[in-house]
């Protein structure tokens, strides 16, 4: 089903844990497609190219699973973490998001060394955590060097 112009329920649900997914209920359905259409399909039109997320919907089990927050947005499908190979590009998308009226919080994050990436391995950067990028002074890409990334985004 698609839910924007370049964006399906199918990615926006997928996990390598797929016993732990639940079905999505409408209203969760309708917050991905508005997370889609508002926030991620303008994303994806000025970067001009593809947008991979990472998790975007998760079940509660899912969500234990993963070490998510207990009132994570992820479980009502107003988050999204998106895949970047670096984090020259995860600023980048930081940048766009934060002028976007719709995103309340988003931060950057990268994989753990201690962790797989496949199995939730993801770390937010130092400092991070507790502050969005947006009140960082320094820029992001020279605090850390490359490797996998994500933009934690939520509406």
């Amino acid at each position: 089903m698609k839910l924007s112009k370049n964006f399906t329920l199918e990615e926006m649900v997928a996990t390598s844990h797929r016993k732990l997914q639940d079905t999505p209920t409408l209203d969760v359905v309708q917050n991905l497609q508005k997370l889609c259409v508002l926030v991620l399909q303008p994303l994806r039109d000025a970067i001009g190219r593809p947008v991979y997320i990472n998790s975007g919907y998760r079940s509660k089990r899912l969500n234990a699973r993963v070490g998510g927050v207990p009132n994570s947005r992820h479980l009502q499908g107003k988050a999204a973490d998106i895949h970047c190979d670096n984090l020259d590009y995860a600023k980048v998308i930081f940048d766009i998001l934060r002028q976007n009226k719709y995103v309340a919080y988003t931060y950057i994050g990268r994989a753990s060394p201690n962790s797989s990436v496949a199995n939730g391995g993801f770390a937010p950067l130092r400092g991070a955590a507790a502050t969005p990028v947006a009140a960082l002074k320094t820029p992001v890409a020279s605090r850390e060097g490359g490797g996998i990334c994500w933009v934690h985004v939520q509406m």
